[in-house]
């Protein structure tokens, strides 16, 4: 729960080295504890000679620093210690201040401060709809600027806070005693108080003002009663990624965002749930939502209206306004980070020449290959990608298939993006799955005439039980025929009479049990694409058994009376290619163990008895 009551947003770890260098990424620690015990939480009663200001409202507890200006909205504070240039221009937006009226010569950053949390406000409750943050019907917002502090000890700045370079704001509830681990809050309307601090430091306009934007709508998020849900290790991902994607709508020209969404397409097998910096590069998912697939911002404000909070909040939000569903949307998504560079006027993300496109995690150019498989770390995570990437071998009408094979009992989505060679854009297509064993064939024309290059996006899709990256293996041929879940070669040699139920009973088993979806037919094909297909003896005896199937297959097919006897005699081998495949290595183990131990038992129950041969006398 402590995230509810101190949480610590690091907006994009971007250090400001100089107005020539421009901004560098840095991976600060992301709960760092800025607060310590500067704030504990603030009287809600107006203390004598506060005064009212023009929408009456009042300062939460007065001024804790001793500079400060107030707005409409707002309370900004500093200590003694910070930049005084005052270009002699002072903000239209101050209504009262520490000096007095008139509050001329406030300092140039305090009045950059002033201008964007307030232009913050009118977009993001004024033009956006969400709620106002807890307590602002009543009382200005308090925000502080940190590293302000002067060295003389023991004088009125002591508790201006403090924020490290790489961290540009936090927002944080008054309830907080200033320990991570301990809080004051009586799940009272008031706990949900919260202040802002912001980095002295900060001298950039455009990352004051992507920062104002980010921690203003964490001040929101606070404020909506079903926070508590959103506040978890499962649903804050979605937090991160809201208040970044808010920085783009707000300030379109910060575009402070882009390098967290290129290092986010660096890592597509990595979870939309992953914490540290990638759930700020989640964002590309929001832009998605909100500017590709639903072309409505009010999407994200939608979510948080709802009762209910993460995955379930934001499917729900897709089937009742949009008619669609979150896994609908999340595979397109996937697909469409495949050419995420691509650009607007080609089908593309607006700003997507500026994000890079995902990151490959494979790619061929010579066809046929029999097998690769991706597993480990490289895998998809639940709500992960990956991009296998089909260069053609030239610019003919090649007919590509590949073949998907993923782990079985995931909940798999394969797709397939096809970039046209005219330049005009590309296509997208889903490859359908046996929902059993996660296998499926795809075919598609025009490989190297028509389009230039082809991805195979396998993507894993919503789970709560999985915690693990799930393998799959995949192959590819050319001018081949997928028929139902596997393809079938096409040889110049093949007669013009040939058919595609001739192509299926080619071999044994599909032929005795009549069907290649059989489930029995499904076992050997996944014995023989995880055991035998992977090595040098295995790939011989595949090739062995498809040079000598055929005509025993088509006997097969002539003659039904024999279909029985032959399934009786694959049961043994299907048995044991089941146990081969449902097991794991210890559980293989400890099955060879127990033959073991039952042989011996055979043998000692049952010795064999000795013969003496007799050589008789003469």
């Amino acid at each position: 729960m402590f995230l509810k009551y101190f949480f610590t947003t690091v907006l994009s770890a971007f250090l400001v080295l100089s107005i020539n260098s421009g901004l560098v990424y840095s991976n600060d620690n992301l709960n760092e504890e800025i607060a310590e015990d500067y704030f504990l939480k603030k009287p809600l009663i107006t203390q004598s000679g506060i005064s009212y200001l023009s929408l009456r409202k009042m300062t939460q507890g007065g001024h804790l620093l001793p500079n400060w200006v107030e707005t409409n909205n707002f309370s900004i504070e500093w200590g003694n210690n910070i930049s005084n240039f005052d270009g002699g221009t002072d903000s239209y937006r101050i209504v009262s201040c520490s000096k007095g009226p008139p509050c001329s010569g406030i300092p140039d950053m305090v009045d950059k401060w002033v201008d964007y949390f307030e232009e913050v406000w009118e977009k993001e409750i004024g033009d956006l709809g969400y709620i106002r943050p807890s307590g602002t019907d009543t009382y200005l917002y308090d925000i502080y600027i940190a590293n302000t502090q002067d060295e003389i000890p023991l004088n009125n700045d002591d508790k201006t806070p403090t924020l490290s370079n790489s961290v540009l704001g936090s927002t944080i509830t008054y309830c907080d005693s200033g320990s991570i681990y301990l809080s004051n809050c009586a799940n009272k309307l008031s706990d949900l108080f919260s202040y802002i601090v912001v980095n002295g430091r900060i001298t950039h306009p455009e990352t004051m003002m992507v920062t104002a934007a980010h921690e203003f709508f964490h001040a929101i998020q606070f404020s909506y009663p079903n926070t508590d849900d959103w506040w978890t290790q499962e649903n804050r991902w979605w937090v991160e990624a809201t208040a970044t994607w808010v920085e783009e709508v707000v300030y379109d020209e910060g575009n402070i965002y882009y390098p967290k969404v290129s290092n986010w397409l660096k890592e597509p097998e990595l979870s939309l749930k992953n914490s540290g910096s990638h759930e700020y590069g989640d964002a590309i998912f929001i832009i998605f939502l909100t500017d590709f697939y639903l072309s409505d911002k009010n999407f994200v404000r939608y979510v948080l209206e709802r009762e209910d909070s993460g995955i379930n909040a934001i499917d729900g939000v897709l089937k009742d306004k949009y008619g669609t569903d979150f896994e609908s949307a999340f595979k397109r998504f996937v697909a469409l980070n495949a050419v995420a560079d691509i650009g607007y006027t080609k089908g593309g993300y607006e700003e997507g020449p500026y994000y890079g496109s995902a990151a490959v995690t494979k790619y061929h150019s010579e066809y046929p290959f029999m097998l690769s498989e991706i597993s480990g770390d490289k895998a998809p995570q639940q709500l992960g990608s990956n991009y296998i990437l089909f260069i053609p071998p030239d610019n003919n009408d090649n007919n590509l298939v590949i073949e998907f094979n993923g782990a079985d009992s995931i909940n798999w989505a394969s797709m397939v993006v096809m970039v046209r060679r005219d330049e005009t854009g590309f296509d997208i297509e889903e490859i359908n799955l046996d929902s059993s064993y996660g296998n499926g064939c795809h075919s598609i024309e025009g490989f190297g005439n028509l389009y230039k290059e082809v991805f195979l996006v396998p993507a894993v899709l919503a789970d709560t039980d999985l915690t693990e990256p799930s393998s799959y293996n995949y192959n590819a041929s050319l001018n081949s025929l997928c028929d139902n879940n596997r393809a079938y070669l096409i040889t110049d040699t093949q007669s013009g009479s040939s058919n595609s139920l001739e192509n299926s009973r080619c071999f044994i088993a599909t032929a005795a049990f009549r069907s290649s979806k059989s489930p029995y037919v499904k076992i050997l094909r996944k014995f023989r694409d995880k055991f035998l297909l992977p090595n040098r003896i295995g790939k011989g005896f595949v090739k062995f058994y498809y040079s000598s199937s055929p005509s025993i297959a088509n006997f097969i097919d002539r003659h039904p009376s024999t279909q029985i006897p032959v399934r009786v005699i694959l049961m043994p081998a299907i048995f044991i290619a089941f146990i081969f495949i449902k097991t794991t290595v210890i559980e293989k183990l400890l099955l060879l163990l127990l033959l073991v131990l039952l042989k011996i038992m055979l043998y000692r129950r049952f010795p064999r008895k000795a013969h003496q041969l007799t050589i008789p006398k003469n």
